[in-house]
């Protein structure tokens, strides 16, 4: 019985901003209790809690009621987008601006501070409304995307509280970050396809002057585009299932590790090769002088420990094949 609770709270928090989570979570929980002790006399049945929480409604509604009026999407969508663009706020300026000043310290042109941290300011600026335009615009194609929108958001078959996913499911799908995925995924696509487009690496966003380009095997940055491109049908498509199961995931973590090799070509190596030639005392420094391959090794490493220890979660939690989850309600 309270574990029904729990999984209810849970699904409620992961569509809340993180600063309110704590405080909302333990109001609901106290209204739950409140509701099933006055209903029950504290002595409620699995059936009496499914019904009250049934009462209370999708957590994604329950999750937006605490948000006030929303005008952007309708309330199944809304927290989501926020949360999504939330994290992109955090995420992306910073890397536009670092990768910048790299660029800059690595490229021919020469500027005082002053106009570098200007230029950087507003690739970081460019950088996040590309990024909220390609959110708000994937949440626009969702919520005007009729039966999609159910079938995305849960509610095609009405909430089933009994159907709510274990708190720590491994094959859970985590719409918040899917949704990240695929929107992130979109916005380095089309930086991909632009580099594709001028012959290389620059940060300089125009087709007829895209200044200092770094140049990179074609054929690697096509793969990246390819493996960019196949990894956001995957999200999509575990996305829209509620679920991964362990044929998805071997070919994502497949795609991860050959992703890892092509950003290897594409962009530690072309970076490094223009570092060394400005600094080149640092070619025999160990580590340093090895740095891409290092940074090779390590993103290999790390996929392959996280991508094997979910997919024995996944196999011994019963999820080896497609049909042994169902999200009614996530």
């Amino acid at each position: 019985m309270s574990e029904l609770i729990e999984r209810y709270v849970h699904q409620v928090g992961r569509y809340l901003p993180s600063k309110e989570r704590a405080e909302i979570q333990a109001e609901l929980r106290s209204q739950i209790q409140d509701q099933l002790e006055d209903r029950y006399e504290g002595a409620p049945t699995q059936t009496d809690v499914a019904a009250v929480l049934k009462e209370l409604g999708d957590p994604r509604r329950m999750a937006a009621s605490y948000g006030g009026e929303q005008y952007l999407v309708g309330p199944d969508l809304y927290p989501v987008m926020m949360m999504v663009l939330r994290r992109g706020w955090v995420i992306v300026p910073p890397v536009a601006i670092l990768v910048h000043v790299l660029a800059a310290l690595l490229g021919d042109e020469s500027g005082n501070f002053i106009t570098l941290l200007l230029e950087a300011a507003a690739g970081a600026f460019q950088a996040a409304f590309i990024f909220t335009g390609i959110v708000v615009l994937i949440f626009a194609i969702l919520q005007h995307s009729g039966e999609d929108l159910d079938e995305i958001t849960g509610n095609d078959k009405g909430f089933d509280p009994l159907a709510l996913p274990e708190v720590n499911d491994p094959a859970e799908v985590d719409r918040f970050e899917a949704i990240f995925g695929l929107a992130f995924g979109t916005f380095a696509l089309l930086v991909l396809l632009y580099f594709l487009r001028v012959g290389g690496l620059t940060l300089r966003f125009n087709l007829a002057d895209p200044g200092d380009v770094i140049p990179v095997p074609v054929p690697w940055l096509v793969a990246m585009i390819a493996i960019g491109t196949t990894q956001m049908v995957l999200q999509l498509t575990a996305l829209l299932r509620g679920h991964w199961n362990v044929p998805m995931w071997l070919v994502n973590m497949a795609l991860d590790i050959v992703g890892a090799v092509a950003l290897y070509f594409v962009l530690w190596l072309p970076l490094a090769e223009r570092f060394y030639a400005a600094v080149p005392q640092l070619v025999g420094v160990p580590f340093i002088g090895r740095g891409p391959e290092v940074i090779l090794a390590i993103s290999i490493i790390i996929t392959v420990i996280e991508g094997v220890t979910k997919l024995v979660k996944m196999v011994s939690h019963g999820h080896d094949a497609p049909t042994s989850y169902n999200v009614k309600a996530n």
